[in-house]
């Protein structure tokens, strides 16, 4: 049996759509944000965006540095 590594590369176009939103975001301002920037420019909760980058985190896409108050995330 072969065993997925799902680390390798990710297709956004495969992530849920708010996870896809979050991917994006952060792509496009090259590939670090703060969480506090993501909350502000999702329009999304704090708990809310919190999990979603746990799901991401999860799997392997970002990667969240503490930063004072808040978070860098970071794409890997």
């Amino acid at each position: 049996e072969k065993v997925e590594n799902s680390f390798t590369t990710i297709d956004p176009v495969q992530l849920p759509e708010e996870e896809k939103k979050i991917y994006d975001l952060i792509a496009g301002q090259q590939g670090s944000m703060y969480q506090s920037d993501i909350i502000k420019q999702t329009q999304i909760g704090k708990v809310k965006v919190s999990r979603i980058l746990d799901r991401m985190e999860g799997k392997g896409i970002l990667e969240r540095k503490r930063r004072g108050m808040t978070n860098i995330i970071i794409l890997k």
